[in-house]
C-alpha cells in the first residue's frame, strides 16, 4: 500500500510542476480589472510602523545605486502595482462612495456618529456600512476637501452639490487626466486611483485649476482669484519661478499634499523597466517636468510621455507641507480598506529628495531606518492611532490583523510584500521537494519502474495534444 502511494503520487508529478506556474497571460488579463462595489467592513487604525517598513522590505536588499534616482523610482513601481486594487471611473458612485471613508473630515464627523454601520471603538471598525447613493439615506459627514478654507465654516459633504458651484465638490484629478491618460477609460487604472482622485471643490477644479501645472504664482500680475472667502489663497497665473506660463497655486495647507499625490503618480505609472506593462490610458508613462506649458489632451506611450510641472515648486510645497495626520490617515485607510498600495511620499517624504531632489544619487532610501511620517494625534474623535511614532515595531494597539477584511484578506499582511506569482511557486517547490525525497527512499528497480511509468504517462499526453 506504501509503494502504490508513492507511485501515485510520483505519477502526480507532472500535473503538480504545470500547476505550480501560474499563466502569465491570466496574470496580464487580469492586471487592471475594476472593483465596482466597495468593502462593508471598514478598519480605522493605522498601520503600524513595522508594517509600513515591511511593505518596501524589498528595497533592502538592493544595492545603494537601485535605491536613488530612476532606479527607487522604476522599483518602487514594483512595489506599488503588485496587489493593487483599481476601481472603475464611470457612472458608477463607486469614487464618490468611497469619500465617505478616505476623504471624512474625522474631526467634525467622529467614527463615533456612524449612521449607516455600527461603529466598535474597542476594534477600531465599522461593520455593516452602507454606502450612500442618490436615492436612499445615506451617510452624509463633512469631508476634508482640496480648495477649501478650512479656517472657515466646512460646509463641503460626500453627498452635497457636485458641481462647479462656489461649495459644490467635484472628482479632482490631482495629476490632469488630459496630461499623459486623456482617453475616458472606465476601467480600473490611473483615471480612478483613488491616491490622486481627491474630493475638491468644484469650482476652483473647474476653473482655476483645470489642467493648469502647479507652481507658484507671481502676485505682482496679473492673476485669477475667486471671489468666495473659502477658495482664498487659491490663485492661477503666472509662474513666479518661471517668469512666464500659466500655473495653478492651491491654498498653503494643500500644497505639500498635491505634491506628494503627483510624486506617487509617477512612481507607480512610468515605463522605467521592462515589466510587461502595455502603456496606454489605464496605464501611463508619466514623468516631471521644469515648464509651465502643458500639452493639449492626450494619452501617453512608450515614446511619449504625460508631463506634470514645475517640479522644482513640487519639491519645495513637500518640504514646507509635510504630511498631516489627515493624509497619513487618509494613506493608511486606502492601504488597509481599499487599494492595497501605499503613497511612499507621504510615508517616507525625504524618498522625493533621493529621487528627484537635492539628494538625487548622493542618498538612498533605507525603509529600515529612514524617518517615517506617523500621525501623532487621535484623527477621528476615537481612534488612537497606533504607532506614533514608536519605533519599537509594538502592534499592541492595533486589532486589524486579528480580524480578516472583506473577501478574507489579512489588512496588514506580511505577504503583501510577496509577489503574488510566488506563492504559487513556493508551494510547487515544497511539494517537488517532498516527491523527490519519496523517490530517492525507493530501491533502484522501483524507481526505474517509476521513471518508466511517467515517460509512458507523458508521451500518451503529448500525443493526445497534437
Amino acid at each position: 500500500m506504501i509503494m502504490k502511494n508513492k507511485l501515485f503520487l510520483l505519477g502526480l508529478l507532472p500535473l503538480v510542476i504545470a500547476l505550480a506556474v501560474p499563466s502569465t497571460k491570466a496574470f496580464e488579463a487580469n492586471a487592471y480589472a475594476k472593483i465596482t462595489s466597495l468593502p462593508t467592513t471598514i478598519y480605522l487604525a493605522d498601520t503600524t510602523e513595522s508594517d509600513i517598513r515591511s511593505y518596501y522590505s524589498s528595497l533592502d536588499s538592493m544595492s545603494e545605486s537601485e535605491r536613488t534616482g530612476n532606479n527607487l523610482l522604476k522599483n518602487l513601481k514594483t512595489i506599488l502595482k503588485n496587489g493593487q486594487k483599481y476601481y472603475a471611473y464611470d457612472t458608477s458612485a463607486v469614487i464618490w462612495q468611497m469619500y465617505e471613508i478616505v476623504d471624512r473630515d474625522w474631526a467634525k464627523s467622529p467614527a463615533k456618529d456612524t449612521t449607516n454601520g455600527t461603529y466598535d471603538a474597542s476594534t477600531h471598525t465599522i461593520t455593516n456600512y452602507k454606502y450612500g447613493s442618490n436615492s436612499n439615506n445615506r451617510e452624509n459627514p463633512y469631508l476634508h476637501s482640496l480648495y477649501v478654507n478650512r479656517n472657515v465654516e466646512n460646509k463641503t459633504r460626500a453627498w452635497g452639490d457636485h458641481e462647479q458651484t462656489q461649495w459644490g465638490i467635484n472628482r479632482e484629478h490631482i495629476w490632469p487626466k488630459s496630461q499623459g491618460f486623456n482617453t475616458d477609460s472606465t476601467n480600473g487604472g490611473a483615471r480612478g486611483d483613488p491616491m490622486h482622485l481627491w474630493s475638491g471643490n468644484g469650482r476652483v477644479n473647474g476653473t482655476e485649476h483645470n489642467d493648469e501645472f502647479y507652481g507658484y504664482v507671481d502676485t505682482s500680475k496679473s492673476y485669477v482669484t475667486p471671489s468666495y472667502e473659502n477658495l482664498s489663497g487659491n490663485l492661477r497665473g503666472t509662474s513666479r519661478t518661471l517668469g512666464s506660463g500659466t500655473v495653478f497655486e492651491p491654498q498653503n495647507s494643500d500644497k505639500g499634499d498635491i505634491a506628494r499625490a503627483c510624486f506617487y503618480m509617477v512612481a507607480r505609472y512610468n515605463y522605467l523597466a521592462n515589466d510587461g506593462d502595455t502603456i496606454d490610458a489605464d496605464n501611463p508613462n508619466l514623468e516631471f517636468v521644469e515648464s509651465a506649458t502643458n500639452s493639449s489632451s492626450y494619452t501617453s506611450s512608450t515614446t511619449k510621455t504625460g508631463k506634470m510641472g514645475i517640479l522644482f515648486d513640487l519639491l519645495e510645497w513637500n518640504r514646507i507641507d509635510p504630511p498631516d495626520d489627515f493624509e497619513i490617515h487618509r494613506n493608511n485607510l486606502l492601504y488597509t480598506n481599499f487599494t492595497n498600495n501605499r503613497n511612499p511620499f507621504i510615508d517616507f517624504p525625504d524618498w522625493a529628495e533621493y529621487i528627484w531632489g537635492n539628494k538625487k544619487n548622493v542618498g538612498h532610501a533605507s525603509p529600515k531606518t529612514d524617518s517615517l511620517r506617523q500621525p501623532v494625534n487621535p484623527v477621528d474623535g476615537d481612534v488612537t492611532p497606533s504607532g506614533g511614532g514608536d519605533t519599537s515595531g509594538d502592534t499592541s494597539g492595533d486589532t486589524s490583523e486579528d480580524t480578516p477584511s472583506e473577501g478574507g484578506d489579512s489588512a496588514k499582511s506580511k505577504w503583501l510584500t510577496m509577489p503574488l506569482i510566488l506563492v504559487p511557486i513556493a508551494g510547487g517547490v515544497v511539494l517537488l521537494i517532498l516527491l523527490i525525497v519519496i523517490f530517492a527512499s525507493l530501491s533502484k528497480k522501483n524507481r526505474k519502474k517509476v521513471t518508466k511509468k511517467v515517460t509512458k504517462a507523458i508521451k500518451k499526453s503529448s500525443k493526445k495534444k497534437r
